[in-house]
């Protein structure tokens, strides 16, 4: 009933059912997750300059276009077969939590030894 009055009024529902996922939404969109059906506030909403539903590579996503910078990016890993998308995603971890640690040992010493 609620998918009714949504597409009556034009209002646009993503189901997200990882609870990771629909946090990094919100932290993306500046918008608060509501555990119930209400009315939100002006305060919950979040704002994206631009939504659509693109199909890349067999795979339909859901593609949020931001003009204002956040602290949330997505990478987009093609390869071969499953063992080689593993092998680039772990490197990605791996250089994504380095660079955490290199910053936050930036911001705690105001000098970092290599």
């Amino acid at each position: 009933m609620a998918l009714h009055f949504c597409e009556r009024y034009k209002l646009m529902v993503l189901k997200i059912s990882s609870k990771f996922e629909l946090r990094r939404f919100c932290r993306t969109t500046g918008a608060v997750a509501l555990l119930k059906l209400s009315q939100p506030n002006t305060d919950d909403l979040g704002y994206v300059d631009s939504i659509s539903v693109e199909e890349i590579g067999g795979v339909r996503v859901t593609i949020v276009k931001m003009k204002r910078v956040y602290s949330v990016c997505t990478v987009v890993l093609r390869g071969s077969t499953d063992s080689i998308l593993d092998d680039l995603e772990r490197a990605v971890d791996d250089g994504v939590n380095n660079y955490k640690v290199v910053v936050a040992n930036i911001y705690t010493n105001s000098c970092l030894f290599l």
